[in-house]
């Protein structure tokens, strides 16, 4: 049991039109509950919730086995989970008006700015494939030529696998364009000729930025596309640690494993040696260390992190790289395996290390009052 300790833990992220309106539920529900056992109170709430003087915070506590509606003081701590940003989300406004809070976690820049941040470091520039940015149809024809397996473009800020597409020869000089929707909804488009599937790129890629990679072989031997997700997270003590690992596993035919895409997850130490035999726990082992590797060279130029979601891919020779990382990573995957350590700590974490920020800070005692939005 914790020692005596108030604190509360205020988690921004994005409303949703359900109940209770806002993201991601099942992991606010369980912060909830966990929190009492660090001496800490939570509030989820999405940033119109947030009072324009930033003393008080709309949202909802779960209590009692129920979600109660509630008005509470501005957080100690403030754990960022909104995904969504621009003019219309409300987000810059909700964290001007609570910058009195503790930072949970800094972010991370767009995926160019990481790819940039760890090029420049020889222990993590092994791990990264060749990645331009997208300027243009030139910069995609330039990028495309001699690559027979052709090019995967992502968002720069993209999560989740929408908007990303793989482009290739489809014979003579047409060219197939497979891909994710805004939406997330697969879809294909064959050209005759390849001067219209760039400009079709470019189109589709609008105002957005891109960064263009290689495409890369990560498929299992049935075919389905997956990456090794590797959650790492500050512990009580705020020192890294690593949380679990999951194959995620995308649908047959389709480009990516992320979840939201419609994939699943299963243990990766079988999945491994199914697929590289007695390799398998040496690539696994490989994996964990890169994980452990790369938060400190991340935060050095970034500030501050809490958790990090990292995205491994193992090509068909055994070579691994970093497709991607997060600080904003789900924790579902450790639900589908079957994880249940990994589910936990994935929750419990948070809750450690705001504790540990809380005590670092000295902002420790602090009574809690939280009122009934009903009855204020």
């Amino acid at each position: 049991m914790a020692e005596s300790l108030s604190g509360w833990l205020g988690v921004l992220t994005d409303r949703r039109s359900a109940q209770p309106p806002v993201a991601e539920p099942e992991f606010c529900r369980e912060l909830c509950a966990a929190a009492p056992h660090y001496g800490l109170k939570v509030i989820v709430f999405p940033p119109d919730g947030v009072q324009p003087d930033g003393r008080m915070v709309a949202g909802y506590a779960w209590q009692e086995g129920r979600w109660e509606t509630v008005l509470a003081p501005a957080p100690d701590v403030l754990l960022n989970r909104c995904l969504r940003s621009g003019p219309g989300s409300g987000k810059t406004a909700a964290l001007a008006a609570l910058s009195g809070a503790l930072p949970w976690s800094r972010g991370l820049p767009d995926k160019w700015g990481v790819y940039r941040l760890l090029s420049r470091e020889p222990e993590a520039a092994r791990l990264l494939p060749p990645t331009r940015r997208y300027s243009g149809p030139a910069s995609l024809k330039a990028m495309l030529a001699g690559r027979g397996d052709g090019v995967f473009l992502k968002p720069a800020d993209g999560s989740q696998g929408r908007g990303t597409l793989h482009i290739a020869s489809a014979g003579g000089s047409g060219m197939r364009v497979r891909g994710r929707t805004g939406t997330n909804h697969s879809f294909e488009q064959r050209f005759d000729r390849a001067e219209d599937a760039l400009r079709w790129v470019h189109a589709f890629a609008g105002t957005r930025r891109y960064i263009i990679q290689p495409y890369l072989h990560l498929t299992g031997r049935d075919g389905q596309p997956y990456d090794i997700r590797a959650l790492v997270q500050k512990n009580g003590r705020g020192v890294w640690s690593l949380t679990g690992m999951a194959v995620r596993l995308g649908s047959s035919g389709s480009i990516t494993s992320n979840l939201h895409g419609g994939g699943t997850a299963v243990s990766p130490l079988p999945f491994l040696l199914r697929e590289f035999g007695g390799r398998g726990p040496e690539l696994l082992s490989s994996i964990a260390a890169d994980a452990l590797m790369l938060p400190p060279l991340l935060e050095a130029a970034c500030g501050r992190l809490g958790e990090l979601g990292l995205d491994f891919g193992i090509d068909r020779s055994g070579s691994i790289c970093l497709l991607e990382a997060n600080s904003k990573p789900g924790r579902s995957a450790f639900r589908l395996t079957g994880d249940r350590e990994a589910s936990r700590l994935a929750v419990h974490n948070p809750l450690r290390y705001a504790r540990y920020l809380l005590q670092q800070s000295g902002k420790t005692g602090s009574k809690i009052t939280m009122v009934s939005k009903e009855d204020s």
